[in-house]
């Protein structure tokens, strides 16, 4: 899903799991393929009992992928008449549990480009680098009915982005494109979390709240900071509260997530004009839902459905206005599967597809309204310690920016490696 959840979310699918089942728990990593909402996700999953070793027990994984998006009709941006954008990214992520708690360590880096044309021959408009990394510690507190979540973003990324890397940004962040890669350098954040979970017969529902300084960029704010001066970003805070509801459906489980956000002041500075001036401006609250459900099925290794939902209403001003036209509503599915048995080969199959209101306040990409469809299809190999994968992910979708209205064609590749080490 295109929804970039926050770090309370993890906890609490991992709080749900444990509270129904204490004996023996599950770790589960998820390694992405396609670069799509939820399109095609390869699970490596281990069953530890207890796991109450003093050293650690390891797991990584690693995502190279390439994601090209074409446009036949050349589509006007701040930056000229865009051609094609593309990513090329290499997003990686380690876990490590000691006794009941858990840290993981992500990270990326990426080289992204925009075709530029032009009436003396095009140019490409590119920006490289690694992200900021994300360390995030969980476990219990006072008791097995509690979790907590500590986190820091840690500032390694690029930052001090020149006005046409901060237009490239601003198309390869665009949620309609969904690159795997959307925010590079953004400076120290920190979030801390808490989770509490009940549980019943075959059920468990855990409701969470977080407090975030925040390190991603906003649609709002690359619109905003997109234009001949060079920028500078500095998020506010966030509170998150969720909801967490995971249930055993015959065979299968059904999980369902809601989340509700709300946002202070951000503060945009602009560094190269002859005195510096600055902007502020508040993201509206916003909403999302996400249901998916897992089918246990013999002669599948996964089959599941997913569907997500968000609602981000209008931002204000620095005046406090509401901004007309910057509320939008998203909406994603996807239905993905291996067919194979628990290890070996596996043939992966998958379908997606999403629908954006857009936010008309801007005609920039990072606003366009969209429908789009796509599938996939690649191999999967699945060790008792490690899996790998190879996937084509191709897309066909509709954009409406505002004043320009034209197709688009995605193809991406993926390939992903895994492993998982419990220590002996």
């Amino acid at each position: 899903m295109s929804a970039r959840f926050n770090a309370p979310v993890s906890a609490i699918r991992i709080m749900s799991h444990r509270a129904a089942h204490r004996a023996t728990y599950r770790h589960t990593h998820r390694i992405i393929a396609g670069l799509v909402a939820n399109a095609l996700v390869g699970v490596i999953a281990s069953h530890a009992a207890g796991a109450q070793s003093l050293l650690p027990s390891t797991g990584w994984g690693l995502t190279p992928t390439l994601n090209v998006w074409a446009f036949p009709t050349k589509l006007p941006q701040g930056v000229g008449d865009v051609l094609a954008i593309a990513e090329v990214a290499v997003p990686f992520r380690v876990r490590a549990n000691v006794g009941r708690w858990r840290a993981d360590l992500s990270g990326a880096a990426a080289f992204g480009g925009v075709a530029i044309a032009a009436e003396e021959g095009g140019h490409l408009a590119q920006l490289a680098g690694p992200t900021d990394v994300k360390l995030r510690v969980t476990g219990p507190l006072f008791g097995d009915a509690n979790m907590i979540t500590l986190g820091v973003n840690i500032p390694t990324g690029k930052v001090g982005l020149t006005s046409e890397q901060t237009s490239t940004l601003q198309l390869l962040a665009a949620p309609a494109l969904q690159m795997p890669v959307a925010t590079f350098g953004m400076g120290a954040g920190a979030t801390v979390g808490v989770i509490h979970a009940f549980q019943g017969e075959g059920w468990a529902l855990a409701l969470g709240a977080s407090g975030e300084k925040r390190a991603e960029y906003s649609p709002v704010a690359l619109v905003l900071s997109a234009g001949p001066s060079s920028t500078q970003l500095t998020p506010g805070l966030a509170a998150h509260v969720t909801m967490g509801f995971d249930k055993t459906v015959g065979e299968g489980r059904l999980s369902l997530l809601v989340l509700g956000d709300v946002f202070t002041k951000d503060r945009l500075r602009f560094t190269d004009v002859p005195t510096d001036t600055s902007s502020n401006y508040t993201l509206g609250p916003q909403a999302t839902l996400s249901a998916q459900y897992d089918m246990g099925t013999s002669g599948w290794r996964e089959r599941t459905i997913s569907a997500a939902a968000r609602k981000r209403s209008a931002y204000r001003n620095t005046t406090g206005a509401t901004v007309a036209g910057s509320s939008g509503t998203f909406l994603e599915g996807a239905i993905n599967a291996v067919r194979g048995g628990p290890q070996g080969a596996g043939l992966v199959i998958g379908t997606d597809a999403r629908w954006h209101s857009g936010m008309p306040f801007t005609d920039a990409l990072v606003g366009a309204a969209v429908s789009a469809i796509g599938a996939t299809i690649g191999v999967e190999g699945a060790g008792s310690h490690t899996a790998t994968r190879f996937t084509v992910h191709a897309m066909y979708g509709s954009f409406d920016t505002g004043k320009t209205t034209l197709n688009g064609i995605n193809l991406t590749l993926g390939f992903s490696i895994a492993a998982r080490r419990e220590a002996q």
